[in-house]
């Protein structure tokens, strides 16, 4: 896939999953067109602070990524979603903490903008159900 139209593509969804015009200037969701692939689309999206700093969780129809891009380094964690076991989400004034709990971390969010939290927390729900039907 042309870089232009993938970069394009990322930032769309992005906002669809409710990122605002900050959210689409952090270095995280620049960095997200090189490691998403071609055919993976972002459901969800959670950006905000966490114990190192500023740092993003991406849920996308394959994985959820942990990502904390700074301009030297960059932290990734990336999970499927069964070994997701739950998620705890708070809200306090304007902002709203989320953690998600994994069998490897817990990964938790603070200052988190509310309508990326209800449309990420829903994603996550989503799959994990999905993930939990047993075929037929």
């Amino acid at each position: 896939m042309d870089q232009q139209k993938h970069q394009a593509r990322i930032k769309e969804e992005l906002r669809r999953a409710g990122a605002t015009k900050y959210g689409l200037m952090k270095s995280e969701s620049r960095y997200l067109p090189d490691i998403i692939h071609d055919d993976e689309h972002i459901g969800g999206v959670v950006y905000g602070q966490y114990g190192g700093g500023s740092a993003m969780l991406v849920a996308t129809d394959r994985r959820v990524i942990f990502l904390d891009r700074k301009p030297l380094f960059t932290t990734s964690d990336e999970l499927t979603y069964d070994v997701v076991s739950g998620l705890k989400h708070d809200t306090s004034g304007l902002f709203d903490t989320i953690v998600l709990h994994t069998r490897v971390n817990d990964y938790t969010i603070r200052y988190a903008n509310s309508r990326c939290v209800r449309t990420f927390v829903k994603y996550i729900e989503s799959r994990r159900i999905e993930n939990g039907k047993k075929p037929s």
